[in-house]
Order: structure tokens, then C-alpha cells, then sequence
């Protein structure tokens, strides 16, 4: 840290073969001089060697979310985009909705995209990259299957679908050696490898929704008159939502009734509504408990996440306001810890571990937004950050809770559709949540105790009626049968779910696309391609690409025949059901 006498401490970082050279960018604001990194005049260098600079005193919007005051900032959202999780396999179904959106013309009606773990890899990307969607997306290849030969999967993807043919491995072991913390070597992996070739991997970059925004905060905060921000491109989204979860502090436990969501957005951050209304208790890994801790209850501008919480003689800051004073944190909320926290699926399982997750899990400064019901202030405390996929796979009970009523979910399941059940006539059959995604059942109230993984906290996620979850089945398996790609249309009522603030009675449009064969799809490619898909090992499990480990020994790496193949499949399926897309998303 700074010391008193306004002195900068250095980051030391021997450079390979001990010459000079440019410092890393995990270092943030450095300047290299021989071997060592300095943080820049201006800049502070925190416990792990990052340099930041220090914004001292900033004002910021705190707005409350909450039973009584349930409404969120920024744009209403009435249609929502949702991309689940599931790593490269997410982010390859992800490419193909998107090309078919781009040329639809439906990117633009898109109030939200909600999205999870690798689905935010995708999001991100979408949203910030500085490149039109053309140079992006590349031109459609799922619109005709029979050109899709083995030497057409077998090209380089447009520079989106690149993105997973990363070695991740290769890039995180090369910035451990580097001197990466653990706790930062995940979020800077992720940078690297896929925001990067983007220029989106500044950890010292703020965000923004638009350059108007940023002006906007440079006149309420001179400080960040010279500060990196990214913002969201023209002709996107209006906004997106990056799902990550709040674990616990760390040593001690998270639990079905600790862990929150957490969105991220470039505008606004936090957890919203409290968890049952309530205040939480967080069991030690060691002994103890912490009690009556609450947790959430609004968001705060991106740019201030991470300060310290309002300390102004006589304020009520805490309970909202739209200049609020705070102490700035230390890092910037940038994109990189958004895109690396939705995506950390060790997390839960390191946070279970005695000191294990302190040194080792994504960690963020949070304070609760209090209120009312809950007037008491509370000072930041440090969270352990997870995988959105802990609390909800999906993204669309981020999307329900903005009051989204048009949802396109698009599901990157990891199995097919279970057979040896007719869904439509066992009366007696008894759903376990196996039958297609127990990220699809949990939104029915169906496998809420049972897990897709050895973790997840999932006995909060129901949104829609029990009733319903059988009668969406029966259709997908007649889809099945007939070779179409599973695409649902439902009007679905949502069911009181207190741990989101999701209220009861509200009607929802919704598409359900989880991915799935089709025969359909199939018989329209190459003789070369269809024999590949039945017989190759790179290819096996098709469409069911692992999320971890197809091409071991790499940890998400795809080929561009996978990420394309896979991408055309889902292009396809969006075109086949392109008059109830453009219904529901218009």
C-alpha cells in the first residue's frame, strides 16, 4: 500500500532471462526499469503486486432493491436473451445464436442478456469487443449444412469463435511462473486467453454502458478524467448481466442458505433484494459462526464496487442515493474480474477448505445496501466469489428479477433428452431432474436437492410451477422423435420465490432451447461430416461437447471443427424457429 509519506512502494518482478522488457499486465500501471516493475507516479501497489491508482474520496449512485422498493436502474427490461454455463461448449452454442441474431436483426431488441459462466465468456465479448458484428461473428455457416464440409469446419472461426481454441493451460501456468497471485491467476487466465485478442484484458480498466456514461462520471469524479474505461458498443444489447455468486467470507461455510447472486453489469453492480428477506449466518470451517450478517439489498455503480461503505457524519448513504460519498476500493471492477468470477467453478469447492479459498478463490469487498426493514449499517466485509452456475445455471432468474417477460433461454446441456419414459403418458413417473438438465428442472422446483455436479446451491431457483415441468418434457421428446431441434415455446406463470425477490402471478413468455441432436440437422451435411459425426473421437458426444477436458490435456480447448459444427447447429435452430424468435424478442 501507499506509504504516509506519499512515497509509491514497488512491484518487484524478475522479467525472463533477467532483461528488461514490458511489465505484465496483471501488474496494472507499471513501468519497467531493468528487472523490476514500479507502480507509475500516481499509483499504490496492493498485497499482491497490482498497481492501482488512488481515487481517494469518490461519488457514486446506491440504489436499494429490495420487497419494498423492488425497482432496478437503468433501461426497463421487457425481452431478455439468457446463455447458460457450460465453458467452451456455452460459449460455441452462444456463437452460433449470435450470427443468427446478427443477420435476423434481433441483436438490437435485446433489452438484457443474462448470462452465466461460459455464456459470460461469450457475452462479454459480444458486448465490448471493438469490432463490428461482421468482422466479429463472421459470416453464417449453420444456414446451409450441406456446404459445412470437414474442410470448411476445419477453418479458422471468425475471431468470436477463435476465442476457445486458447490453451488455457499453457496460459496459466506461464503467468504463475510469472509471479501471478493464486487468488488473481484464474481472473488473469481469462483475460489472457480471451479477452486479450480483444483489448478488452485491462485489469486497471473500469466499465461503462456508453461514452456518455463515462463523461458522466468524469464530471462527478474528476479523478477519473485520465482512467481506462470499456464500454459497451453500438448496436448491442442495451445492457448485460454477468452472473457470478457470493460463496462466504473466507473459512467460513457457503451453504443453500448463504450463497446470493451476484450480477455484474458495466453501469451497475451488486446483489440484489436480501435472501428471504433476512439477515444470513455463515457457519465457520474452523468453529463459531457469523451471525446476523446481511447481504445485498441493491447495487452501486460499477465503477465504485469494491469501496468501503458510506461513512459520512449523519448520512444514510448506505440506504441509497444518487451521490453517494465512499472510499474508493483498490481494483477496479473491471471486465476481466466479471468475466473470471462467473466463470469460477472451483470456487465452491475450494471455499469448502480451511484457508484453501482465502488464497485461492476470486474475492471481492462487498457492504450491504440497507433499508428500512434492515437499518443497521454493516462495513465491508471480504466474499468469496463463484461460479454463477452455483446458484443458477440459467441467467433467467437474474432476467425475472429486472421484470423481464420475453426470455429466450438458451440452455448448453451437457446431455440428451433421457429416453425409456413416455413423458407424455406416465402419470405416476416421478421427475428426478436427470431427465434433460438439472439447470431446467430447478427452474420447475424439480431436483432441487440433487445437483448436476458434486455442487451448486440450487434449492432457492424455482420460478415456474411444478405442474409445467412434465408437460415441457412431453413436448421436447416429440420434437425428438421427429429430428427437430428442441425448441419450446410456454406462457408461464412465475411462482413466489423469496430468496430472488421474485414475485408471484407474473405471466412470462418464454423460449426454452436446450441443446440437443437433430436428426434434421444431420441428414442435411456433408457425407464426409456425417460420417465424422458417428465415427471420430474428437467429434464423440456430439453435440455434447465436454465442458472440461475434450481435448485433454487442455482444460477448455476446442478445434475449430467442434466450435464450428456446434455453432452451426444452433445458427440452424434459430433459423427453423425464426418466426417464434423474432415474436417473442420484438
Amino acid at each position: 500500500m501507499c506509504s504516509l509519506d506519499g512515497a509509491f512502494l514497488m512491484s518487484a518482478l524478475s522479467l525472463p532471462g533477467g532483461g528488461t522488457g514490458t511489465c505484465p499486465f496483471w501488474h496494472g500501471p507499471a513501468l519497467c526499469a531493468g528487472t523490476i516493475c514500479h507502480c507509475q507516479e500516481g499509483s499504490c501497489s496492493d498485497e499482491h503486486g497490482f498497481c492501482y491508482k488512488e481515487m481517494g474520496t469518490i461519488k457514486a449512485e446506491v440504489v436499494p432493491i429490495n420487497k419494498n422498493s423492488p425497482w432496478f436502474p437503468g433501461p426497463k427490461v421487457k425481452t431478455a436473451l439468457c446463455l447458460s454455463g457450460g465453458g467452451s461448449r456455452a460459449f460455441s452454442v452462444s456463437f452460433g445464436v449470435f450470427r443468427a441474431l446478427r443477420d435476423l436483426d434481433l441483436i438490437t431488441s435485446i433489452d438484457a442478456i443474462s448470462s452465466v459462466s461460459g455464456g459470460t465468456w461469450a457475452s462479454s465479448i459480444l458486448m465490448f469487443a471493438p469490432l463490428d458484428l461482421d468482422t466479429l461473428l463472421g459470416p453464417p455457416l449453420g444456414t446451409t449444412p450441406a456446404n459445412l464440409t470437414l474442410q470448411t469446419l476445419d477453418s479458422v472461426p471468425a475471431p468470436f469463435g477463435a476465442t476457445v481454441t486458447a490453451k488455457i493451460n499453457e496460459v496459466a501456468l506461464n503467468l504463475k511462473l510469472a509471479g501471478v497471485p493464486l487468488s488473481m491467476l484464474w481472473v488473469t487466465s481469462v483475460a489472457k486467453a480471451y479477452l486479450e485478442p480483444f483489448g478488452l484484458n485491462h485489469l486497471d480498466a473500469y466499465m461503462a454502458s456508453s461514452q456518455e456514461q463515462v463523461e458522466k462520471i468524469q464530471e462527478a469524479n474528476p479523478q477519473f478524467r485520465d482512467a481506462k474505461f470499456q464500454v459497451v458498443q453500438p448496436g448491442r444489447a442495451k445492457t448485460v448481466i454477468m452472473n457470478s455468486a457470493v460463496l462466504a467470507p473466507p473459512d467460513y461455510e457457503a451453504g443453500q442458505n448463504t450463497t446470493v447472486n451476484l450480477q455484474v453489469s458495466p453501469d451497475y453492480t451488486g446483489s440484489p433484494f436480501y435472501p428471504n428477506d433476512d439477515t444470513v449466518t455463515y457457519r465457520s470451517l474452523k468453529e463459531g459462526e457469523l451471525t446476523d450478517v446481511l447481504v445485498g439489498g441493491g447495487m452501486i455503480s460499477t465503477y465504485a464496487f469494491g469501496s468501503a461503505a458510506p461513512e459520512v457524519p449523519g448520512s444514510n448513504g448506505q440506504m441509497g442515493g444518487d451521490s453517494v460519498e465512499m472510499q474508493s476500493g483498490a481494483r477496479p471492477m473491471c471486465l476481466a474480474r466479471a468475466v473470471g468470477w462467473s466463470s469460477a467453478a472451483f470456487g465452491a469447492a475450494l471455499a469448502a477448505l480451511p484457508g484453501v479459498g482465502e488464497r485461492m478463490d476470486p474475492h471481492a469487498e462487498m457492504w450491504p445496501i440497507t433499508s428500512a426493514d434492515h437499518p443497521l449499517s454493516q462495513q465491508a466485509i471480504r466474499e468469496q466469489i463463484g461460479d454463477g452456475a452455483d446458484i443458477d445455471d440459467t441467467g433467467v432468474n437474474a432476467a425475472l428479477q429486472r421484470g423481464a417477460t420475453n426470455i429466450v433461454s438458451v440452455i448448453a446441456s451437457d446431455r440428451a433428452l433421457e429416453q425409456g419414459v413416455d413423458y407424455c403418458t406416465s402419470e405416476d413417473y416421478q421427475p428426478t431432474g436427470k431427465e434433460l438438465q438439472y439447470m431446467f428442472a430447478n427452474l420447475f422446483g424439480v431436483g432441487l436437492t440433487a445437483r448436476g455436479s458434486a455442487l451448486g446451491y440450487h434449492e432457492h431457483s424455482q420460478v415456474f410451477s411444478k405442474a409445467e415441468y412434465m408437460p415441457a418434457l412431453c413436448e421436447f421428446q416429440k420434437m425428438q422423435a421427429a429430428g427437430k431441434p428442441l425448441v419450446l415455446r410456454r406462457q408461464l406463470t412465475t411462482v413466489e420465490n423469496r430468496w430472488w425477490g421474485i414475485e408471484s402471478g407474473r405471466s412470462v413468455d418464454i423460449i426454452f432451447m436446450p441443446l440437443s441432436k437433430s436428426t434434421d440437422f444431420e441428414s442435411l451435411l456433408p457425407l464426409d461430416t456425417r460420417v465424422a459425426v458417428d465415427t471420430e473421437a474428437g467429434l464423440s458426444q456430439w453435440p455434447h461437447f465436454k465442458t472440461a477436458f475434450q481435448n485433454a490435456p487442455d482444460l477448455t480447448q476446442y478445434t475449430p471443427r467442434q466450435i464450428n459444427l456446434l455453432s452451426s447447429l444452433t445458427e440452424w435452430s434459430v433459423y427453423e424457429n425464426e418466426e417464434m424468435i423474432k415474436d417473442v424478442l420484438r
